[in-house]
């Protein structure tokens, strides 16, 4: 869909489901940082995984209102396997690839928002 203006890009839902999984990304990635003093890492993992089915939740929100559009790509589902399944398992080997991978995940959200309303 071609936006005109900026009030039409944020009414558009799947811009706003996509704008918003990328700001709870990044307030996930804070909280991931946060839990790295091992006193607050029960009480603030458990958090740090509801945020992610968050994140996860909006993602797919934002696929399937472009999937009313028919405007769905390879690259959405592309980065929607890699949210879902690469960014889990990483944190299985190492905190710091784990934040690494996280951040791709974010740059990757901004890059099909860039394309998708482009």
């Amino acid at each position: 869909m071609q936006t005109t203006t900026l009030g039409e890009l944020f009414l558009d839902p799947g811009f706003f489901s996509i704008f918003l999984a990328i700001l709870i990304t990044v307030a996930n990635i804070v909280i991931g940082v946060s839990i790295l003093p091992a006193d607050q890492r029960k009480i603030r993992y458990k958090l740090h995984r509801n945020v992610f089915f968050s994140v996860l939740g909006c993602y797919i929100y934002f696929l399937w209102s472009n999937h009313q559009n028919g405007t769905n790509s390879k690259i959405n589902y592309i980065v929607l396997l890699y949210i879902s399944l690469i960014v889990p398992l990483s944190r299985k080997y190492n905190v710091t690839a784990h934040a690494i991978i996280s951040s791709v995940g974010l740059v990757l959200l901004a890059l099909v928002a860039t394309l998708q309303m482009g």
